[in-house]
Formats: structure tokens, C-alpha cells, sequence
């Protein structure tokens, strides 16, 4: 298939309301969408057309859950007074500002269907400020100035309870600002809180596979065609071995970081960005998917939430009884909501276009680094091969993600998004160009392993060698864009 080009693209999202949403779950596009496995050989085979779409569809709308001390007056009787309402509706769609708008509510309220629950424990907890208080912090249960928690959702099931679940999309891809506000899109920097609440939601995942935790996580990781796969650790441990071998100190900012399904909590990956992802050619780190179009982009929202069934040629990861798609979303909902993710920039800088900024971007033009970050997307949209790169290759060779190669980032919107190198290794630019994080004794800023006191963070040479003034302003200039 023909790429079209990223600026017809883009005039086509902006111009022209969709005379027809694309079937999403195509044989034939997702034929070619996929980069081969490294060590497989092959791309990952996904659930059929004719598997995919004989599965019911869940299109159910879902509002915030408030901090008790925030909860507008009979807001839950309220919501149940609404009953179960469609999350979309597109025959009332006119226009491309329509399909936009819906698209934004789909990626606000889409939700994780198996972690529904109205179960008394969990509704006391979301009644309760003293026991939401218990679990909270800086980092978890986050807060906006709204009082709204992100990360969980009501919703009114076709049973008509009145549920609490864990939010889709928005969970992992909205960050917290320092001004309390939500920046849509965004990677996240926050996490879910241990409270027995939280447990309970989760459980509804678990409880699908019905396997003991050493056996779910090789399930969700494991690598069987690598005859030394890191990850086969896990199918003899016993449940307490697996809750410590977790307990132990990563140096992991919580919610940054994220061992999706397929991916590895060895060699974990950065939340993704989704602002200005329509100027990239792949997505994930290790561009395991083409980005051809908003198509794409709603295709891996259906993968990761609603059809991953973990097969990969003849090795099956998955127990027969969770092999299967249990629900769907509405196409009109993801096609919808890709074009609202489509829509969205990375916000202005607020750090100064200054002297030291500009002098920044003579030293960046000096020393060549738009030759892979090339203006005014300052990326080159490659995929450059693991030894090309330097740094660690675990991600691209021993996951399930892995491809053997790795996606040029994009350099904008680097002031909010923080954690740098693939697996968030540190957590400043500063730390990025210091050379001491070549060493072995270097002790890591951001991700550090489980258990791993200090390790070196190779690759990308690029800058290391600066004189301290030139590094100073290189990175007030990165941190304009």
C-alpha cells in the first residue's frame, strides 16, 4: 500500500467531515501494518476480520469520578437517572468539527470493560475521602483541581448499576500539569494507588486468565522463540516469589513507564506521546505499527484495549479460554476519536525563546543533530537499527515489541513530557548529556531495573562532549519546542 503523504494527510482531517469510516479491523490493512518480530521473523497474526467483528459491541458512555469532598450534589443518582447511554452517536455527526468533538469525548470516557465492577467494597471506597486519602500521594490517585480522579470512570452498565472501572486511553495518555490542570493526550505521570479497591478492579483482568502470577506474566512477556528469554524466570516462581521480585526498588516515576501486553517489565517503555502524532511515520519506540493515516491510529487503540490475543505464528501465549475478542468498540467511536488525536499539537513552550535559547540553536545546527531531528517536526520519522543507535538493545531484541530497530523521537513538546532514552533511563536533558552515565557505577535518574542499584545508560554520544555553556544553551533551546 501507497503511504499518502503526512500533509494530505493532514488537510484531509482538516477540511472534509468522513463520508464513511473505514472498516478498522481489515485483513488486508492489517496485512501491512505490522514491522516483523525480532528473532520470529514475522509480524505479530492478529485476530481475523470475520473473529474481530462477531464479537458484541460495548458503546457505553462514562463520566468522572470525583473526590468525595468534590462530588457535585446527587451525582450518582443523577448519572443512574441517565441509564446506559451510547458513547457515540453517529448519525447526529455533520461536520469534521462534529466527528472531532465525539472523537474527544470517546477518548475521555472509553473504558476497560473487564474491570467494571459495582462491587459494595469498591463503591465505599470512591464514597469515602478518609479511605481515598489513605492510598493517595503526589504520584498516585492523582487529583485535578476539579477534584476529578483520574485514572477511574463511572458508568452506567446495561444491567443499569451504576459501576466504577479503570479508564481506557486516557489512563495512560493525560498528564497531570503543575497547575492542576489535564493535558490531554500527553504521556502520564501518575499511577493507580495499592488500595484494596484498586485490586478489586484489576482483578476483573485476572480472573479472564485464571492463571497463577508467574504463569500471567510470562503469558503477558514471555518470548518462547529466544532460547534465552528473560522473562521464562516467571513461570516457576510461586505467587509470593513474583509479589517480591516486584516489590523491589526500580527507580521507576510512578505512572511513566508502562509493561504493556506484549512488551516487557524488564525492559519497560516511556508512555507514548500523542500529541502531533499525525507528523509520525511509526508508532511505539520500537515502530512495531505504520502510521499511515487516522485509520491506524484507532486500529492500535482496538489492538492494545480490545483484540491482542498474543499470538505469534505457532507460539499462542494466551490459555485457550481468554484467546478470543470478548468485546468491541464501535469503528465510528475509534475512527473518532483517532481524528480528535489527530487534531492535537504539542502546547506551547513556556520556557523563553531567549539569547541563551537562540545561541542553543546555532550549537544544535553546529553539531549536526538535524540530521535526525530535522525541523520543524525534529524528527527524520526512521527506524534506525539497534547497532546504529548504541543504546540498550533489550527492548528491540528480547520483547515481544522488539523489531530490531528503534523510532527517531521527535524532540517537540520535550519541557512536559520528562524521562529520556526509550525505557525513561533518566529524567532530565542535563543528565541526558552528562557523560557520566556511560560508566558502570552511574546511577540512573529515571528507570533503573529491578533490584538494580547502578548501571551504565549507553548510546547517543551526540552532545557529550559539549563545553558546559554550549550544553546549557542546547538545552534551553530543546526545551522551546
Amino acid at each position: 500500500m501507497t503511504r499518502p503523504p503526512v500533509l494530505l494527510l493532514v488537510a484531509a482531517a482538516a477540511c472534509a467531515a468522513p463520508k464513511r469510516v473505514p472498516r478498522l479491523w481489515d485483513d488486508a490493512e492489517l496485512s501491512t501494518w505490522a514491522t516483523p518480530v525480532a528473532g520470529l521473523g514475522r509480524p505479530p497474526t492478529f485476530a481475523s476480520s470475520a473473529e474481530y467483528y462477531a464479537a458484541p459491541v460495548d458503546n457505553l458512555r462514562t463520566y468522572p469520578v470525583y473526590h468525595p469532598d468534590h462530588e457535585p450534589p446527587g451525582y450518582r443518582a443523577f448519572l443512574l437517572r441517565q441509564g446506559p447511554r451510547p458513547l457515540i452517536e453517529p448519525e447526529r455527526l455533520r461536520t469534521q468539527a462534529d466527528w472531532i468533538a465525539a472523537g474527544e469525548r470517546v477518548f475521555e470516557e472509553l473504558d476497560a470493560p473487564d474491570s467494571r465492577s459495582a462491587d459494595p467494597r469498591v463503591l465505599a471506597h470512591f464514597s469515602s475521602a478518609a479511605s481515598i486519602d489513605a492510598y493517595r500521594d503526589a504520584h498516585h490517585d492523582v487529583m485535578t483541581r476539579d477534584g476529578i480522579l483520574l485514572d477511574y470512570r463511572w458508568v452506567v452498565d446495561r444491567d443499569g448499576k451504576l459501576k466504577v472501572s479503570l479508564s481506557s486511553c486516557a489512563g495512560c495518555h493525560t498528564r497531570l500539569m503543575p497547575d492542576g490542570t489535564a493535558l490531554r493526550g500527553a504521556p502520564a505521570n501518575y499511577d493507580l494507588a495499592k488500595s484494596p479497591a484498586t485490586q478489586l478492579l484489576l482483578d476483573g483482568f485476572r480472573r479472564i486468565l485464571g492463571l497463577p502470577l508467574g504463569a500471567e506474566l510470562y503469558a503477558a512477556f514471555g518470548v518462547p522463540w529466544l532460547g534465552d528469554d528473560a522473562h521464562a524466570r516467571f513461570r516457576a516462581m510461586s505467587d509470593a516469589g513474583v509479589e517480591g521480585f516486584l516489590a523491589q526498588e526500580t527507580g521507576e516515576p510512578p505512572g511513566t513507564l508502562f509493561a504493556r501486553f506484549n512488551g516487557s517489565l524488564l525492559y519497560p517503555t516511556r508512555m507514548g506521546d500523542l500529541r502531533g502524532i499525525r507528523h509520525r511515520r511509526y508508532l511505539d519506540a520500537t515502530g512495531t505499527f505504520a502510521n499511515r493515516g487516522p485509520a491506524d491510529v484507532a486500529r492500535y487503540g482496538i489492538l492494545v484495549e480490545y483484540a491482542d490475543l498474543g499470538r505469534f505464528g505457532e507460539h499462542h501465549m494466551l490459555p485457550p479460554r481468554a484467546e478470543r475478542v470478548r468485546f468491541r468498540p464501535a469503528d465510528e467511536a475509534m475512527y473518532a476519536m483517532a481524528l480528535y488525536l489527530w487534531s492535537l499539537e504539542p502546547p506551547a513552550s513556556p520556557h523563553p525563546v531567549d539569547e541563551r535559547a537562540r545561541r542553543g540553536a546555532q550549537v544544535f545546527a553546529r553539531e549536526g543533530c538535524a540530521g535526525c531531528h530535522e525541523p520543524p517536526n525534529y524528527t527524520s520519522n526512521e527506524l534506525l537499527p539497534v547497532e546504529a543507535v548504541g543504546t540498550d538493545p533489550s527492548l528491540a531484541l528480547r520483547t515481544r515489541k522488539g523489531t530490531g530497530y528503534y523510532r527517531v523521537p521527535t524532540l517537540r513538546g520535550l519541557w512536559y513530557r520528562g524521562l529520556f532514552e526509550h525505557s525513561g533511563s533518566v529524567r532530565s536533558l542535563e543528565d541526558w548529556f552528562d557523560p557520566r552515565r556511560l560508566r558502570d557505577d552511574y546511577v540512573p535518574t529515571g528507570w533503573r531495573g529491578f533490584g538494580v542499584t547502578h548501571r551504565a545508560v549507553p548510546g547517543h554520544h551526540f552532545g557529550l562532549d559539549l563545553s558546559e555553556d554550549d550544553k546549557t544553551a542546547l538545552i534551553a533551546f530543546l526545551l522551546t519546542l
